[in-house]
């Protein structure tokens, strides 16, 4: 091994790259490497710590977004095996297009459909793509909000401006639970402020938004904040599981 190529396999090893190093001292020893371009040489010596870093940050994000069924697939998301979707609506919402336009995906269907499958298998993705994101149940992280508000002000600001700031939110089960004004009034907060930052929201649910002004909150003072909600998050995609 030459002066050189020992240095290049030494600032690999510097620089943390000890995937790519190892594999750079492999290429030295192929007896074809005098017909590698430079560019080949590059890609070969790169290309394995590219995955190895990639995979690494596929299961930090995974981690991190509390996924509920981290070995969902989008793959899977297509009519089939008891289940139909509007297929063209599906595959316009797996590339990935939404997040940039700042539009939103609803998910409906009955119990049982494939609805949390479905929000699994995007958000999964999600982290593949190395966006930070989050799915969280809507009653869990309503209960938490309501609880924060009343007891500590401060950490509740702290946890609608994180909440706010997830570069994609998932909602598992959104509107299963009736809350009152005080709590329609958090998620109107919640929804405006992603709404205001571009930032999407994909939620899941069993109820149309026409059903909404009754299914999120009986208070009858809450009527503004209920259309102020669905007006927002009905912005975006309409994905539909039918379970045959």
């Amino acid at each position: 091994m030459s002066e050189i190529t020992y240095d290049i396999g030494k600032m690999l090893d510097g620089l943390g790259m000890t995937t790519a190093a190892i594999r750079w001292k492999q290429i030295l020893d192929d007896p074809e490497l005098g017909n590698y371009s430079a560019q080949q040489l590059f890609r070969e010596v790169l290309t394995p710590q590219y995955i190895e870093t990639m995979n690494k940050q596929y299961e930090t994000n995974l981690q991190f977004s509390m996924s509920i069924e981290k070995s969902a697939r989008v793959e899977n998301l297509k009519s089939g095996n008891g289940r139909k979707y509007n297929d063209e609506t599906v595959q316009q919402v797996l590339t990935y297009h939404f997040v940039d336009s700042g539009l939103n995906v609803g998910i409906y269907g009955t119990t049982g459909a494939g609805k949390s499958y479905f929000t699994s298998a995007v958000c999964n993705e999600a982290c593949r793509l190395n966006y930070r994101c989050q799915c969280l149940d809507y009653c869990e992280m309503m209960d938490k909000l309501l609880e924060l508000s009343k007891k500590d002000l401060s950490k509740y600001t702290k946890k609608l401006k994180y909440y706010s700031r997830l570069r994609i939110l998932f909602i598992d089960d959104f509107g299963i639970s009736r809350y009152s004004e005080d709590g329609i009034k958090i998620l109107y907060h919640l929804v405006k402020s992603r709404a205001d930052l571009h930032y999407p929201t994909v939620f899941n649910t069993q109820y149309e938004p026409s059903e909404w002004g009754k299914r999120l909150s009986d208070d009858p003072e809450c009527f503004g904040k209920l259309d102020g909600i669905r007006r927002r998050l009905t912005t975006g995609f309409t994905v539909e599981i039918v379970k045959l």
